[in-house]
């Protein structure tokens, strides 16, 4: 059931941030994208949620409201109930996310500080290949390819979250990085 509604909710979040025009840019840089052979409903060419809530900090009758809207199939709620589902994730993802807690920062992949994210926010993974570079001149392909990224999670995190309203954390995961042990503290 929560994957109905972290699904719904990033496939809203990536309508209303335009992340479509990032993934655009970033295909447009030649930047490689981790291939997600296997995985069903994807909604980015690079992004994900790597938010994970928990209905536990609903009221009851969010509780409720949750279970007539998200104990469906997926595909059953986007044809018959995605606006009244996307009304109720506007109401409810603070609390859903648990946006309000008194920890300051959470750790969201390998422990050290390129995972740290502080946890009043939605954090976006940006997944890309980083070392699997086809250019005769390695380190100045993986300097220009670091920048883009480096400009494209502050563009994210930075004026385009505050422009749409939302306190977004972006982090950067790659074919090292998301083969390591993933912590969320």
């Amino acid at each position: 059931m929560n994957t109905n509604y972290e699904f719904i909710f990033f496939q809203y979040l990536y309508e209303v941030l335009e992340l479509k025009v990032l993934d655009e840019k970033l295909l447009n840089e030649k930047i490689k994208m981790i291939d997600q052979e296997g995985s069903n409903n994807r909604i980015s060419k690079y992004f994900s949620l790597v938010s994970r809530g928990d209905v536990s900090y609903f009221s009851e009758d969010n509780k409720k409201t949750y279970t007539e809207i998200f104990d469906k199939e997926l595909n059953d709620i986007l044809s018959n109930n995605k606006e009244r589902a996307i009304d109720f994730i506007k109401a409810t993802y603070k609390d859903y996310f648990h946006l309000n807690d008194k920890i300051e920062y959470n750790y969201y992949g390998p422990i050290n500080e390129d995972f740290l994210a502080p946890s009043n926010c939605i954090v976006i993974g940006l997944n890309y290949v980083k070392y699997q570079i086809d250019n005769d001149n390695f380190d100045e392909e993986l300097f220009r390819q670091d920048g883009i990224i480096c400009d494209t999670l502050n563009y994210l995190q930075g004026p385009l979250a505050e422009e749409k309203g939302f306190n977004i954390a972006a982090l950067a995961y790659n074919e090292i990085t998301l083969s390591q042990p993933f912590v969320r503290l």
